[in-house]
């Protein structure tokens, strides 16, 4: 009886550790508790978002994954979140076709 107990416990303990860990990614959220005062080399930021709310900020997420919030008013945040605009711009158009896609019509002979 003790066995089975001890091991009922255990489910019960490694089912609430599973639990919070899937709870804790989903809850994930960006929040900046403070702002940064040094330049961020533009070449190393991958992408960014907008941070709304009690403080404002612009969050840089880096090549390695980093996050760094930013003010939004200072100059070179500006002209960073410019470059990496015009960096996926350039990006997107470059995906894009350039001219009508010619279908191909090709006849299959199946034997038997």
């Amino acid at each position: 009886m003790r066995p089975l107990l001890l091991a009922l416990l255990g489910i019960c303990c490694l089912t609430a550790q599973v639990v919070e860990g899937v709870g804790s990614e989903v809850l994930e959220k960006s929040i900046c508790v403070s702002l940064t005062t040094r330049r961020l080399p533009v070449k190393n930021i991958k992408t960014y978002t907008i941070k709304e709310g009690s403080m404002r900020a612009i969050i840089f997420i880096t090549k390695r994954g980093l996050k760094v919030c930013a003010d939004p008013q200072v100059e070179w945040v500006k002209k960073a979140v410019e470059s990496v605009d015009k960096t996926t711009r350039s990006r997107v158009i470059q995906t894009k076709p350039t001219g009508p896609q010619q279908t191909t019509k090709t006849a299959t002979t199946l034997t038997t």
